[in-house]
């Protein structure tokens, strides 16, 4: 039943009994995974009888990096989100499924936070090492526990903490700080699996932590599976016919693009940007017959798979926005149009939201874009060119080791990702994830093609501009409810372990196209001096 990578490899009748018991607490979300679904296995509430006595047990702390018991901000993985039974079941899963090691909880949201918890151990005295996992994207427990020095891992609930958790460890791994380990899993048996490691502190040292936490993670990261995706490389155009492609077009930014980006975006690729206001956006929506609106929504009706949770006069507004986007397009001559949806949707200075709007100008062949993301907006306009026609798709990521995975995640995308002339895939429709209001989209992608995931930035070292290249295979999309709605995994091909080292220098966001041109991105990076920056 048992093999090598379980938590319970090595370890004695009694050991065994209680791994068991920790196995079938995470019975249901092992299931979905062998059966091929893209759930996390989280664990489900554990008997009091499968904790054992901890007496003599090596102490650890355990750490939540976590805003509220009860969420309140609009973020991952959504505003009203009851952490207080999932923190439960994760300390009791861990106490069960590490016999050796005692658990004892705590939360914490900054520095200040884990200095208070840190202070606290130092009168006890007995904490050997501090496991830490990530509950939200952006609090900051970790940076002020790794600086005790003593061993540490650092771990995420999935599609909730994955933000922080992808530059923040960047940041760890850059300043190379010994005794410190990790593991990005959404199978929570291995995140058991990596705190068995805790264990070594009972006579061991900090460096044989880290190498059995290590060693575990690496073994439970399994090969590529050597599957060859449905379509070979892509016929592009040349770096030059690209470029005059793109020269002249026009993006449109929704409140607040810095003028040294938009200087360097022209001088590199001929693109414009121009400043728009949210008023602007709002008196085109004004305009639009409310006729014409109501059809759109007819039509969203007729051929969403689903809709769940958003009303009828909700997709008026979005249908609304939709239109007023695209004649605002229209005004300016522009293709594409980046809104600082959060900031508007969130205040109450945009009339809708815009998701459903992005997914159908992209179905146009135009683009609309999230969070006011100029450089993602760019990477969209320059390889839809490169590509003859294919529809990036931008996402927050998220690394899944369990499956050598990497999951876009997103609350908007494109129908068509082969351009306007392709078949729709499927979509759904729902609320925006992280604060359950208005309407966003959930699109389930086709299986089985290559994929090239890329990212610009403008001012790399030296000033240089920099393209951040990664290649994969989609395997399929995952239905979780936490976080954005679309999400897309790819196996990763190459190698995986570079996946989790850039998020602190280069930002959350990439530009993810159905398609294998790592080549071409190359070609066009040595054209425009740009550094090739290799995720995978």
């Amino acid at each position: 039943m048992f093999n090598d990578l379980t938590p319970c490899a090595g370890c004695g009748r009694k050991d065994f009994i209680y791994g068991l018991f920790a196995a079938a607490a995470l019975a249901k979300g092992a299931f979905a995974r062998e059966l091929g679904d893209f759930f996390a296995a989280l664990p489900a509430p554990t008997p009091k009888e499968a904790i054992p006595d901890k007496t003599g047990a090596v102490k650890v702390r355990l750490v939540f990096s976590i805003w509220d018991e009860v969420q309140v901000r609009k973020t991952w993985p959504n505003a009203g989100f009851d952490f207080r039974p999932v923190m439960k079941n994760i300390a009791d899963a861990l106490n069960a499924g590490v016999p050796g090691v005692n658990f004892i909880p705590a939360m914490a949201y900054d520095s200040k936070g884990a200095r208070q918890i840190l202070d606290e151990d130092a009168k006890a005295g007995d904490v050997k090492g501090y496991l830490v996992i990530q509950m939200n994207s952006w609090p900051d427990a970790l940076g002020g526990i790794a600086k005790a020095g003593k061993p540490t891992l650092f771990c995420s609930f999935p599609y909730s903490g994955i933000g922080g958790w992808d530059v923040q460890n960047a940041k760890m791994l850059r300043k190379k700080q010994p005794n410190y380990a990790f593991m990005s899993s959404l199978d929570f048996r291995d995140t058991i699996g990596a705190a068995r490691a805790f264990e070594k502190l009972k006579d061991g040292t900090g460096e044989d932590f880290v190498k059995a936490a290590t060693a575990y993670r690496l073994a439970r990261t399994p090969p590529e599976t050597g599957i060859k995706p449905c379509e070979g490389p892509l016929d592009c155009l040349s770096p030059e016919e690209t470029l005059a492609a793109v020269k002249g077009k026009k993006i449109l930014s929704v409140e607040g693009c810095n003028k040294a980006t938009k200087e360097k975006i022209l001088k590199d690729f001929g693109i414009l940007v121009e400043d728009v206001k949210f008023d602007e956006l709002n008196a085109a929506w004004e305009k639009v017959p409310d006729a014409l609106a109501r059809e759109k929504v007819a039509e969203w009706k007729r051929t969403a798979r689903k809709i769940a949770g958003v009303s009828d006069e909700t997709l008026f507004g979005c249908a609304k926005q939709f239109y007023g986007m695209k004649e605002v397009l229209k005004a300016h001559g522009a293709v594409a149009i980046s809104v600082n949806c959060l900031g508007g949707c969130y205040t109450g200075k945009l009339h809708a939201y815009p998701c459903l709007g992005f997914m159908e100008l992209q179905d146009l062949g135009l683009f609309g874009t999230c969070e006011n993301d100029i450089r993602s907006t760019t990477a969209m306009v320059v390889f839809h060119a490169m590509t003859k026609g294919r529809m990036g798709y931008i996402s927050d990521p998220a690394i899944d080791s369990s499956r050598r995975a990497m999951i876009f995640a997103h609350c908007v995308s494109t129908r068509k990702f082969f351009g306007p002339d392709g078949d729709p895939a499927p979509f759904e429709i729902e609320t925006h994830s992280e604060d359950r209001q208005g309407a966003s989209v959930r699109v389930i992608a086709p299986k089985n093609y290559p994929a090239t995931t890329v990212q610009f930035h403008f001012t790399g070292n030296g000033g240089t501009g920099c393209v951040l290249v990664q290649t994969g295979r989609v395997i399929g999309n995952d239905p979780d409810d936490r976080a954005c709605r679309t999400k897309i995994v790819t196996e990763v091909t190459g190698d995986f372990e570079k996946s989790y080292r850039l998020w602190d220098l280069w930002g959350w966001h990439r530009v993810t196209f159905f398609g294998d041109f790592k080549k071409d991105v190359e070609a066009l990076a040595k054209k425009i001096g740009y550094r090739v920056i290799y995720e995978s």
